[in-house]
């Protein structure tokens, strides 16, 4: 049964991805040859959309099958687009409707059933007039002005940030929010087992759950370019999105990491309101153990021990994991991730890495400051291990775009700024640890 199921899910996925493929080349033709969609076009568009929900919600009927069959413990793996979050206590879900929550990985956030549902009952009627944001964004510059971005668009941003992001990249949740504030269920206490003698009686034990409120936020990136290159660029809907997605990630890589942290790690200083309070912040209010040294950051930082050098790496990893959670990646700074790739021993030989560091991904994020900790000049850093599925990422549906063409008007420039709307929320603060002030250069 298991493999007819693996199979069937297969053969949906393969029919899931072709459908698409068909929705994107017809997007990429008009774009590409810039101009709107022809009727022809927009009727074949509309019926290859409604296969692919159609598609979609036997994928979902699949995976809610095989949950079943399972006690609903265990989760779909290795079959493509549908594998799910391993987090612990199965999936997020709004508690408002019980509904699955997260964008699964591989998953188009213009997929998950909430974005689809708005799509709906949003029409994008900016699609009818303009071929692509490129064309959207050009003709505001004539007289500036602002637009709800249409959510075929403002999907498509969603997902390059999310490529760009460190933090999406490490496996972080993202929960479309369909409200300004939406409530997300979660264990926060499991139940134990234990023997009895015959006859006595059984002590209940339940799990204990509660929720997470996402709170939307607004963040706002400015871009700018020349008035002539807005109006010449054939690529200008590529470079536009590009531009403000990898802005967009990297603000958010730095909310989601230190989010309400005015003092410490440099620069650093995101007071809450008005940014979330992310992992540090999160830590330092409710789960302070968690943050190294336990005694706080050292007064000149922590420097790597010769025969130890691992040392602190591994105990901000067991942190996490003695809290009953598994980590599953680790994010660092560039110049600290060249430290200890270039460790070396007495006789200059290359520091192999313990294997519970080598079983971590790692990803880099430059959003991870060097800063100065006492007598150490410049090369204190941050390290955050986690299981990162348990941080969510609330993400408002609208994105709106506004051209400023008075404000650049006499060096001939136009700036575009885009509000992005959302929240960040550590789900499980066990499942986090940060080992402040590291030497990292």
């Amino acid at each position: 049964m298991a493999q007819t199921n693996h199979s069937m899910g297969a053969m949906l996925i393969e029919q899931r991805d072709k459908l698409r493929a068909q929705m994107e080349a017809i997007l990429d033709k008009a774009q590409g040859e810039n101009r709107d969609l022809t009727t022809p076009e927009y009727h074949q568009f509309d019926a290859l959309e409604k296969d692919f929900d159609s598609v979609r919600g036997r994928i979902d009927e699949l995976v809610k099958f095989n949950d079943d069959l399972t006690n609903a413990n265990s989760v779909l793996r290795n079959v493509g687009g549908l594998a799910r979050t391993d987090a612990r206590g199965g999936d997020f879900v709004y508690e408002a409707t019980g509904k699955r929550a997260a964008v699964r990985p591989g998953e188009s956030f213009r997929s998950h059933d909430v974005v689809a549902e708005y799509r709906e009952s949003n029409e994008d009627f900016a699609l009818a007039q303009y071929g692509n944001l490129g064309q959207l964004v050009r003709s505001l510059t004539t007289s500036g002005g602002s637009a709800v971005v249409p959510s075929v668009w403002a999907a498509q941003l969603i997902d390059l940030a999310r490529v760009n992001s460190a933090v999406m990249q490490a496996g972080a949740t993202l929960v479309p929010m369909d409200a300004g504030v939406v409530k997300i269920g979660r264990l926060t206490g499991d139940p134990t087992a234990a023997f009895r003698t015959e006859g006595s009686v059984i002590t209940p034990s339940d799990p204990t759950f509660d929720n997470v409120t996402l709170t939307a936020q607004t963040m706002s990136c400015l871009v700018k370019g020349s008035l002539e290159w807005f109006q010449d660029a054939d690529n200008a809907d590529t470079i536009v999105k590009q531009a403000i997605a990898k802005a967009m990630a990297v603000k958010l890589d730095q909310v989601a990491l230190y989010g309400g942290i005015t003092t410490g790690s440099g620069a650093i200083s995101l007071a809450t309101p008005p940014n979330p309070r992310g992992v540090l912040a999160a830590l330092l209010a409710v789960l302070p153990a968690n943050v190294l040294p336990s005694s706080g950051a050292a007064a000149n930082g922590t420097a790597q021990t010769a025969a130890t050098f691992y040392g602190e790496v591994l105990d901000t990893i067991y942190k996490v994991r003695a809290g009953n959670e598994e980590p599953n990646a680790m994010l660092w700074n560039a110049k600290l991730a060249r430290l200890y790739a270039g460790a070396a021993d007495t006789t200059n030989q290359p520091l192999r890495a313990p294997a519970d560091v080598e079983g971590l991904e790692k990803f880099v994020t430059n959003q991870i400051p060097s800063y100065t900790q006492g007598t150490m000049t410049n090369t204190a850093t941050d390290l955050f291990v986690a299981d990162w599925s348990q941080l969510l990422i609330g993400q408002r549906l609208g994105i709106t775009i506004q051209v400023l063409t008075e404000r650049y008007a006499d060096t001939g420039e136009i700036g575009i700024v885009a509000h992005w709307r959302g929240d960040v929320q550590p789900a499980r603060p066990a499942a986090f640890s940060v080992f402040r002030a590291l030497k990292g250069a």
